[in-house]
């Protein structure tokens, strides 16, 4: 039963990879303005996870076929420019069956230049997916099961431009997360934005912005979900810029958080300096120092130190880039729901070319969370490494291998997986 499976899977992978390879290598047309790009692709993987549910007593392992067709689409002109790209995944699990899905992925950004100083940006990223681990934007939250969620995103901001390097800008913005366990919370939030940048001359600047926040929780067991909230934020910095290579920094923000329910409000008061300097053209290093205190309303303050620091350097084949930070953070829209949190972390990334048609990447993770009100703490290690390897114009093969590990002070929050992936992906651009 189990090799039937196996070679109905290895069928699946060779007839749709060998259909979807004879349609890229359709001779194209020729065409004489680049107008439109129309990019039709398809990638097949299978990957090994060794904890599906990422469970620290009771670890599941399978094997996951995904066949991901895949359809983008660019329009630029003079003062526009529009990408489409939507791409379903159809999963298949060798062992757990049930989890069997569909997942979505879409996304969708327009620019459009209004007048000379005027431009309109408008984008949207949607993602249904059954994975435990989300990482979408800002967002990294854990499940502990393979039941599907939809989350999208939208964002519309208009800029006005009145100098060489002034700007004021709007914007609005819509979150929606929706799962399918019912011990999880929906949400829908709401978030509106300006910001000023403004030059008093070549050395002296000034950068300001407020923000304002609706976030509104539902759940469908029937249980009480997590408190809706509202919150305010503001802040300014003052620039100077020391040379055309060199800008130091300082600021203060204040932030608030005011929950329906019975969590505890609170606001945070944060001040920070730092310096944004390029060493060269392939060296550049940013880095910053502060200091935040939280305000609760009933409880006692807390505080604590703030810091930022990324080093990039690009050569000949590639980049490397270290970075670390730290200070506080917040978790209301996402699986976890941490809520307000101090960190520290830090991170490397890796990008070599080997040989014209072969590339690899590494990187690596840490991070420590603290919950003050509860003294928990849980760290989390993540790494990754793979190659890329580009063949006949238009197809690549990569092979992958992820580990992440989490250490909580709550034993049912802990997990270590490992996943190892092949995947083999062919795409065409055709332009009019």
């Amino acid at each position: 039963m189990k090799r039937d499976r196996i070679l109905e899977k290895v069928m699946r992978f060779s007839s749709v990879f060998a259909l979807t390879g004879c349609l890229l290598l359709v001779p194209q047309a020729s065409f004489s303005q680049s107008l439109i790009e129309f990019t039709p692709g398809i990638s097949v993987s299978e990957t090994y996870d060794d904890n599906i549910d990422l469970d620290s007593t009771n670890e599941k392992s399978d094997y996951i076929t995904a066949v991901s067709p895949s359809l983008s689409l660019a329009v630029r002109s003079e003062n526009s420019d529009l990408a489409l790209r939507y791409s379903p995944s159809f999963v298949w699990y060798d062992k757990y069956s049930d989890n069997d899905t569909v997942r979505h992925a879409g996304s969708l950004s327009y620019d459009q230049g209004l007048s000379q100083y005027l431009h309109l940006s408008i984008s949207d990223i949607f993602i249904k997916s059954e994975e435990p681990i989300e990482e979408t934007e800002d967002i990294v939250a854990v499940r502990k099961d393979r039941k599907t969620y939809w989350r999208n995103t939208g964002n519309a901001n208009l800029r006005y431009i009145f100098g060489p390097e002034n700007s004021l800008s709007v914007g609005y913005g819509q979150s929606r997360l929706e799962n399918q366990d019912v011990t999880i919370d929906d949400s829908v939030t709401h978030r509106a934005n300006t910001a000023l940048t403004y030059w008093f001359n070549e050395r002296h600047g000034l950068e300001s912005h407020y923000s304002y926040v609706n976030a509104n929780f539902t759940r469908d067991d029937g249980t009480q979900p997590g408190d809706d909230y509202d919150g305010h934020g503001i802040g300014a910095k003052y620039l100077h810029r020391f040379s055309p290579h060199s800008t130091g920094f300082f600021g203060y923000s204040y932030n608030t958080r005011d929950f329906d329910g019975e969590s505890e409000d609170y606001d945070v008061h944060s001040a920070d300096m730092g310096i944004d300097h390029s060493f060269s053209e392939n060296v550049s290093l940013s880095a910053s120092v502060g200091y935040f205190i939280q305000k609760n309303d009933r409880s006692g303050d807390e505080s604590g130190p703030t810091y930022n620091a990324s080093l990039m350097k690009q050569f000949e084949r590639g980049s490397v880039t270290f970075y670390g930070g730290g200070g506080w953070s917040e978790s209301y829209q996402d699986a976890d729901r941490t809520g307000f949190t101090r960190y520290n972390s830090a991170g490397a990334d890796l990008q070599y070319q080997l040989l014209e048609w072969l590339s690899a990447y590494a990187g690596a993770s840490y991070r420590m969370d603290k919950e003050d009100r509860t003294d928990r703490k849980w760290k989390t290690l993540r790494g990754h490494v793979g190659l890329s390897w580009s063949f006949m114009r238009w197809f690549s093969m990569s092979l992958s291998y992820t580990h992440s590990d989490r250490d909580d002070d709550l034993e049912t929050e802990e997990y270590t997986a490992n996943r190892v992936m092949l995947t083999l992906s062919g795409s065409r651009l055709f332009r009019w």
